[in-house]
């Protein structure tokens, strides 16, 4: 009887490994398949300026970048399961985006955070789409998980007519990290970035929540100049220089997140 019981279970282990190892070769077919279409998509959004063909491709650049977004949102919505975990989740969306990674200067790599928040598992995503100089288009994505998929249900105010702007970051780059949040049903982001084309090292910073069904601008300061951001454990750091009557002050701006949004210590 226990010699029979032990191969039952071995029977079952064997069961269980082929599935996942189906599973995990279905998936990685499907990033295979989603890269190449989001590869062939972004041929069309990146240029020089001085290619002959600039005008007309600028011109194109929203229904392009229409189209990529839309891929992208197939793809978590079809091939994204909330039981992978925000690192698989990310790790995939950054192979499928690979095609259209930014410069490190200019932006950083896609970010995926799961969370459960009060309407259950949602999905924060953010990413930037490689354009033509100086015209990069960001977009922060919220999912909620829907029986057995990803759906998209808000974002941080793009212009989904014609992905011709980014909402607060029109004419910015954007890097983006998971906050820790004050509130137990909300999941907090911090997005900050240069404007494109400023003579100098101008950097625009927010903070947005994502309770599950839409996002909040938690905290909406004014441009500081010649920034560098960083998370800490209960919030984030500028380092940025004041502009005064005569010169630049260099500043060193310490935050801590709250329910009310992030509060200045120093």
């Amino acid at each position: 009887m226990h010699q029979l019981r032990h191969t039952v279970l071995l029977f079952a282990l064997a069961a269980s490994v082929g599935v996942s190892a189906q599973g995990r070769a279905a998936a990685d077919q499907q990033d295979r398949e989603a890269a190449d279409r989001i590869t062939a998509l972004s041929s069309h959004l990146q240029f020089d300026s001085d290619d002959p063909e600039a005008t007309s491709r600028l011109a194109e650049l929203g229904s392009w970048t229409e189209r990529l977004v839309d891929e992208v949102d197939h793809y978590i919505r079809s091939a994204i399961r909330a039981d992978e975990g925000s690192q698989r989740i990310q790790a995939r969306l950054r192979s499928v985006l690979a095609s259209n990674a930014p410069e490190p200067e200019h932006a950083d790599l896609p970010l995926a955070q799961i969370a459960d928040l009060s309407g259950g598992q949602s999905l924060a995503v953010a990413y930037t789409v490689v354009r033509g100089p100086h015209h990069d288009w960001s977009t922060i994505r919220g999912y909620h998980w829907d029986a057995d998929r990803f759906q998209l249900v808000a974002t941080t105010g793009d212009d989904f007519g014609k992905y011709n702007a980014t909402g607060e970051f029109e004419g910015y780059s954007m890097f983006k990290a998971v906050l820790p949040s004050p509130l137990k049903n909300e999941l907090w982001l911090l997005a900050w970035g240069q404007a494109h084309t400023f003579n100098g090292k101008r950097v625009r910073v927010r903070v947005y929540a994502f309770d599950g069904e839409k996002f909040t601008t938690a905290w909406k300061p004014e441009d500081v100049f010649n920034a560098d951001v960083h998370v800490t454990g209960s919030g984030f750091v500028i380092d940025h220089e004041l502009l005064t009557a005569t010169a630049y002050q260099k500043m060193h701006d310490v935050y801590v997140l709250t329910a009310d949004g992030p509060i200045k210590t120093n």
